[in-house]
């Protein structure tokens, strides 16, 4: 497959959410080196113009009377008309190329019409506000310490030609003067030791540091929670909703390869990734298990020893700057002849119920992971800029258990100047100021992290309880949703034969028999039990210092 029609087929595999655009782009194994920085930058332009580019390619009429599928003509057109070079030529269908390039005319001027319908002067000014590029956040690096020193990286981008700009001596508010768009300086972080920040834009994608994992590419924010969780060498930590697993092997590089985790996502597909990338960050120590969080029994023996759980469940992701998924749900949107600006995230009632429903999860996920009985420290995170899955969870899990408290600020990035919210969310100054928030001014994501820390022993009986009661619920559950299904199946069942007898008696001149005469039986099946609690035989976690020297694979929750 040449390289347009590739390229076709990514956005093709985009609409059927088979994947993400790094992972098909960056991450595409069937590409060169060479052309994996070009595809992503196609596919991500493509999308981020696709409302222009479709209405061009319609309205010129080029598509239909070459015989090309919308997809290719999109990403040719835009080469041909929206880049500098043009048409590809390495790798690319030179005849294709020259069957749109013929073309060229009658395209530019169906984009000049566009443009002048628009009242718009540059072809910038053709992509959605939403999906432009804001140019505030920073490039992160987070130095991954089972490969590499935060020295070493220093001095090999002192060594290419950057110069180390002393972060002890700047304002925050300068460094986006100071680390400017295409200059060649960057600085260590002030607040996380493992951090760097270069230039917006920088790419480094094709870094050596970055192919051998020494580096990973990581918004500051989204480092966060695993230096407020701060699992201890040696020590047993979780992951809740893993995948696809930057935060784990951040988890794995703090505690030097020593210890466990066990890192949870029911996504067979992310979880995939997760083992892939972790494998490539050189972590040993991570156990992945395809399941809910929320179905891992927290009294089973194997995680006797967790001491510390990182939680980043499922949110809005309103915190996200430049999201990529972004620029998919637009594409689908317009190629589906929908209007982008009309989706689910729109202000109002369905923006409410969302949001509640993301929250009732997220507490959910808060309060299972203090059922285990050994956790001592907990980090929640969310790329949210809501309160309501905020602050507003952090004080619905403060009113609804006694066990665990706020870590204290002192303890939770203290040199962040950004703190959380009072309003609205029930939290006194002081516990606002436990929590940290970031924003897109910041040179991050949206972001949110609180950090609980234990204050009581676990009331184990009190959680064997909870979990009985939520297995006699899922349990009853079930036999309803099957008793109803086997009644509807029986209900259909006659209807069918009724109808059939019906037929039958209307094409023999018969009566059908009265219905009150017929034998019925009532449907039953077997009623699924409850799993009991786990045996007290005891597993052990391993010991202090122990090294699971395997590499990372996915078990079967």
């Amino acid at each position: 497959m040449q390289f347009y029609e590739r390229a076709a087929d990514i956005l093709r595999r985009l609409e059927q959410r088979q994947g993400s655009i790094k992972t098909m782009t960056i991450g595409n194994q069937h590409l060169k080196p060479e052309e994996k920085r070009k595809m992503y930058a196609l596919i991500c332009e493509t999308l981020k113009n696709a409302s222009a580019l479709t209405t061009v390619v319609q309205q010129s009429g080029v598509a239909e009377a070459e015989g090309i599928e919308l997809r290719l003509a999109l990403v040719l057109v835009h080469d041909l008309l929206l880049t500098k070079v043009g048409l590809q030529r390495q790798g690319a269908n030179q005849s294709l190329n020259q069957r749109i390039r013929k073309h060229k005319a009658k395209l530019a001027a169906a984009l000049a019409a566009l443009k002048e319908e628009l009242g718009v002067q540059s072809n910038a000014d053709l992509v959605p506000a939403e999906l432009r590029d804001s140019g505030s956040t920073f490039r992160h690096v987070r130095v991954n310490l089972l490969a590499a020193t935060v020295d070493g990286v220093v001095k090999q981008f002192q060594d290419e030609g950057y110069e180390l700009v002393d972060s002890r001596q700047m304002e925050r508010s300068m460094a986006h003067k100071i680390l400017a768009p295409k200059s060649r300086k960057f600085m260590r972080d002030p607040d996380l030791h493992d951090l760097l920040v270069l230039p917006p834009g920088t790419d480094l994608h094709a870094h050596p540091l970055y192919v051998g994992g020494s580096i990973i590419l990581q918004d500051k924010a989204s480092c966060m929670p695993a230096h407020v969780v701060r699992p201890a060498a040696g020590s047993a930590a979780l992951d809740a909703c893993a995948a696809p697993g930057n935060k784990t092997s951040h988890m794995a590089s703090l505690m030097g390869n020593s210890g466990r985790i066990f890192a949870f996502d029911m996504d067979k597909r992310r979880l995939d990734t997760l083992v892939k990338l972790t494998n490539a960050a050189k972590c040993e120590i991570i156990t992945a298990k395809c399941t809910s969080f929320l179905d891992v029994n927290p009294l089973d023996p194997q995680y006797a020893c967790v001491e510390y759980a990182l939680l980043d469940p499922s949110c809005s992701g309103s915190g996200i700057v430049n999201r990529l998924d972004a620029l998919v749900d637009t594409y689908i949107a317009t190629i589906g002849g929908q209007s982008a600006g009309n989706g689910k995230t729109a202000a109002g009632g369905g923006q409410e119920a969302r949001l509640k429903s993301l929250a009732d999860f997220q507490v959910s996920i808060i309060l299972h992971a203090m059922r285990f009985p050994n956790v001592k420290r907990i980090s929640y995170s969310t790329c949210s800029i809501h309160a309501e899955e905020n602050e507003a969870v952090v004080a619905r899990i403060l009113q609804s258990q006694d066990e665990f408290g706020l870590a204290p600020a002192s303890d939770v990035i203290p040199t962040w100047p950004r703190r959380g919210l009072e309003t609205a969310a029930g939290l006194t100054k002081d516990q606002a100021a436990c929590l940290v928030r970031t924003l897109p001014e910041d040179g991050t994501n949206g972001f949110f992290v609180a950090g609980f820390v234990r204050q009581k022993p676990a009331d184990v009986e009190k959680t064997k309880q909870q979990l009985d009661a939520m297995l006699a619920t899922a349990a009853a559950s079930d036999a309803a949703n099957k008793a109803t299904k086997n009644n509807s199946n029986s209900s259909k069942g006659k209807e069918r034969r009724g109808d059939a007898v019906a037929t039958k008696a209307a094409a023999t001149g018969t009566q059908p028999p009265n219905k009150s005469t017929e034998h019925e039986t009532a449907a039953t099946g077997n009623r699924r039990q409850p799993a009991p609690l786990p045996s007290k035989k005891k597993r052990s976690c391993g010991p202090k210092g122990y090294r699971k020297r395997a590499k990372v694979s996915v078990t079967q929750q």
